[in-house]
């Protein structure tokens, strides 16, 4: 067998899910996993007959009232997406769903929700069967009518899954919707690793989302069938019966190992190898499983994975819990890994079904979330409802066993892997080979103050946001606080409603029920009137070795200015003079190194001198020259940014390059003079040893610590939608890591289908 390849490794990088009785939370899931917890939900007759449940099924001796749901599967965040109420009633949930699931992906991955024009990703995707439509929307004549034919179909056909994500996230790779029954969503993550590995895509989305109205909440038990007689799916148990019908919904975001490890991204997850295939004849009937073709899926996997059979320590087994799939897949399964290794560890199955129900076209990538998971967390999850095994399913002289409680996860080998299966009616079968993920190297990071930046399309989801930021922040180590506000900065897109908060001393107090940092809208008039910059030079010389230490852009300027000092005979004011200009330079070359782009430079005294190094008209080593003394070192170039003296007109090409000029700013004070007389112009902020907006917050209330001010400076601008991407300076060695989502601020869109009453019939 061939060695694992890490050139044909793909990364797990992203996870989002909408799971039963954990909706979207990662972590609860987990904890139901780990604990055996069942999520499925039983209903009254009067609940079923009130969402449109016929009466007679209600009333059939063989009804199961019993389903896995979703909560709020009726809400939609239609502002986030732009969508009218009305489209958005008119639209398959399911389709709705994945949307915000492919968001929350992206953001869990610190991938910007709304890529940039050029980016190369992929989405794999696909739905259950639109219920929705035959029995909520087909019965509203005027809803129907409404719409029209056209966009009916556009908001209820299965061919627009993944095309819709791709339009609305603006996701430029592959967009093919995926359909393979129950092993749909498995299928589309075979489908997203071919498309990485054949450079199709640089990133994909893979996933399926199945949902159905109220009108589902039920089944009809028959003896032998798929469906359970009580309504608990008994993966593996000798009471098993059947499985029960779900909702759910999930989406990874996968890419190359080796560009995840380049750029920095948190590898939850390694996928090995993947493999499809289908039964084709080699069963008893369509809807029958097939051994054969499930043990030859299972080996191309391993084939492709170049894994040894014997290393794979778990298995997240289809497990529906039927009386013909659990044995079939077991005798498939001991094909494949049954070992004459005397050493061989013991493999352990699971069945993700037995807590959440069969969620159909979403079954496969949920068990590969929760297989992530167990990675993750180096444990052995158990089977939930198992008390006997099964004794059709042969497991003596296997290698396989059925754990009953969670428990730690040994490697083999020194290595933890396991296989995820998912067998769609119909006899399309997938695996993916799945392996945890290397260890991310340890670094060092100083603890410096960062600024943390958090925006929602409404005021509402905005401090919803920015209050779970501050708690997110308050439970994280200080060694990581960079990372989190450099993936909460650049893996988000950038929304109206927007909050800025410092981390460290400065951080607002988290889960006290004090107001948390202010909201506030981009401002349309302050980002027509644009930043400007107002050099003095003045202040006091000491406190900034925090902007040294923490600014690699302030720190490269001290530096060069260190450097050009060195070894000179100047006297104490002219060193004094140098360590000013240096400072003031530094501090608007970090302004600008943040995001801030000023339309103007205005200067006074030395700050002039600094404006003409900061406008392009000097280089430091010339303007430190001239305050050594020297007659005419400068040789002044032309003006990148309009510059003028406080209150004059800005300066010409020939005024600048005028040397006299220079030589008087380099003799002049610094101290700090009012603004230019038409300053309500621009949105001004003033420079010298330290940062000092004049406008919006007092400035008395802003930081003394001059790093902090100026992260305030930065988020204040910001939040007014004058602040751009920084200098990549700010961003080396920093690493995406997960961080809080987006807190979809759902409104209910959803046509009810008709109620039926107990009394009608007792009536006539």
């Amino acid at each position: 067998m061939v060695e694992p390849d890490d050139d044909a490794a793909v990364a797990v990088v992203g996870l989002a899910v909408r799971v039963p009785g954990a909706d979207r939370d990662l972590d609860r899931f987990w904890h139901h996993v780990v604990h055996g917890i069942d999520a499925v939900s039983f209903f009254t007759p009067e609940q079923l007959l009130g969402w449109g449940v016929p009466k007679d099924l209600v009333e059939h001796p063989d009804f199961v009232p019993a389903r896995a749901v979703l909560e709020s599967a009726d809400r939609f965040d239609h502002r986030l997406f732009s969508y009218s109420p009305s489209d958005s009633a008119l639209m398959d949930p399911q389709q709705r769903v994945l949307l915000e699931c492919a968001w929350a992906a992206l953001e869990h991955a610190g991938q910007p929700p709304v890529a940039a024009d050029g980016n190369r990703i992929g989405v794999y995707v696909g739905t259950g069967l639109n219920v929705y439509l035959l029995d909520n929307v087909w019965p509203n004549q005027r809803a129907v009518e409404a719409a029209g034919g056209l966009g009916l179909i556009i908001g209820s056909d299965k061919d627009f899954a993944a095309t819709r994500i791709a339009y609305k996230l603006n996701l430029q790779g592959p967009a093919v919707t995926v359909q393979a029954a129950c092993s749909t969503s498995l299928v589309a993550v075979h489908q997203a690793v071919q498309a990485l590995l054949t450079y199709d895509a640089d990133v994909a989305l893979a996933g399926a989302a199945t949902v159905a109205p109220p009108t589902r909440r039920g089944h009809r038990y028959e003896p032998g069938g798929i469906f359970s007689a009580d309504g608990r799916c008994r993966a593996f148990d000798a009471a098993a019966d059947g499985t029960v019908p779900g909702d759910g919904a999930g989406v990874v975001v996968l890419k190359r190992l080796a560009d995840a490890r380049r750029d920095g991204d948190t590898v939850h997850a390694v996928v090995r190898g993947s493999a499809i295939n289908n039964d084709g004849l080699r069963k008893a009937g369509f809807t029958a499983p097939g051994p054969t073709g499930q043990a030859a899926v299972i080996s191309a996997a391993l084939e492709v994975a170049g894994v040894d059979p014997d290393t794979v320590g778990l298995i997240e087994t289809h497990g529906t819990g039927t009386a013909l799939g659990d044995p079939i897949e077991v005798a498939a399964l001991r094909q494949v890994f049954d070992s004459d290794r005397p050493d061989r560890a013991p493999c352990a199955l699971g069945a993700v079904k037995s807590v959440v129900g069969h969620l159909d076209t979403a079954a496969g990538v949920i068990g590969l979330v929760k297989t992530v998971l167990a990675l993750k967390h180096r444990t052995v999850p158990p089977i939930a409802h198992l008390s006997t095994p099964n004794p059709r399913v042969e497991l003596t002289g296997s290698v396989f066993d059925l754990p009953v409680a969670a428990r730690p996860w040994t490697p083999i080998d020194g290595v933890l892997r396991a296989g995820v299966s998912a067998f769609g009616i119909g006899g399309t079968n997938a695996h993916v080979v799945l392996e945890a993920a290397p260890d991310p190297a340890s670094r060092r990071r100083r603890h410096v103050t960062e600024l943390v930046l958090v925006s929602a399309k409404t005021a509402t989801a905005a401090q919803d946001s920015v209050d779970r930021a501050v708690d997110f922040v308050a439970r994280t180590a200080p060694g990581d606080l960079a990372d989190v506000a450099y993936t909460l900065r650049t893996g988000r897109t950038e929304l109206p409603w927007r909050a800025a908060f410092l981390t460290g001393r400065h951080a607002p107090a988290a889960g006290t029920g004090a107001p948390g940092p202010p909201v506030r809208q981009v401002d349309a008039k302050a980002r027509a009137r644009g930043v400007g910059l107002y050099l003095t030079a003045a202040g006091e010389l000491t406190g900034n070795r925090p902007n040294y230490d923490a600014d690699p852009v302030y720190r490269a300027t001290a530096d060069e200015g260190a450097a050009l000092l060195r070894g000179q005979p100047l006297d104490e004011p002219a060193r004094e003079r140098v360590t000013r200009l240096v400072a003031c330079v530094g501090l608007a070359r970090s302004l600008r190194g943040r995001g801030i782009a000023p339309r103007e430079l205005a200067g006074t005294g030395l700050g002039l001198l600094a404006g003409a190094v900061v406008a392009g008209v000097l280089t430091l080593p010339e303007a430190v020259a001239l305050l050594r003394g020297d007659r005419d070192p400068a040789r002044p170039g032309p003006v990148e940014l309009p510059l003028r003296a406080a209150g004059g007109e800005p300066l010409t090409d020939a005024e600048c390059a005028d040397p006299t000029r220079w030589r008087a700013a380099a003799l002049a004070p610094a101290a700090p003079q009012p603004l230019p007389p038409d300053a309500d112009r621009l949105l001004w902020i003033e420079v010298g040893t330290s940062v000092t907006p004049r406008f919006g917050p007092d400035p008395a209330a802003l930081p003394t610590d001059r790093h902090a001010r100026l992260l305030a400076t930065v988020g204040a601008l910001w939040q007014l939608g004058l602040a751009g991407p920084w200098d990549p300076a700010y961003d080396t060695g920093r690493r995406r890591v997960p961080a809080p989502t987006y807190p979809f601020a759902a409104t209910r869109h959803y046509l009810d289908a008709p109620a039926t009453h107990l009394d009608t019939e007792r009536h006539h």
